[in-house]
């Protein structure tokens, strides 16, 4: 079996689910770091529409991955007839249901500033 990462291409023998998961998670934040320390450099600054372009579909992404995570969670919690199991699992959705809007409203803010940054940087001359 061939799998990929976002930060390497290597071969690895099939894993558990939640190991890749995890591993994926960490390939995210390493990739997040290193878009942070990349961003302040000038000579970026022709990559700034493309890299907001990157995060509006990163964050539409992510908005369907903490739905299929909600979906997980709730199966694997299932309240059951505990009162409190049953507050508990509502916090839960409740949570993730934020956790929705937020990741769709920073959607929407970085197709914004994409567009707004794309102008201002060919108006000045600096895309390219």
């Amino acid at each position: 079996m061939r799998a990929t990462t976002v930060a390497s291409d290597r071969w690895s023998a099939p894993r558990a689910p939640d190991n890749e998961l995890y591993d994926r998670g960490c390939d995210l934040v390493e990739a997040t770091a290193a878009i942070r320390r990349l961003a302040g450099v000038p000579e970026a600054a022709r990559a700034v529409p493309a890299v907001l372009g990157c995060f509006e579909a990163a964050l539409h992404e992510l908005l369907w991955a903490a739905a299929a995570l909600e979906e997980t969670s709730a199966r694997a919690v299932a309240p059951g007839g505990d009162t409190r199991d049953v507050r508990r699992a509502e916090r839960m959705r409740a949570g993730y249901a934020n956790l929705q809007v937020a990741l769709a409203d920073a959607e929407r803010a970085s197709a914004a500033a994409r567009s707004l940054a794309g102008r201002a940087l060919a108006a000045a001359g600096a895309t390219g």
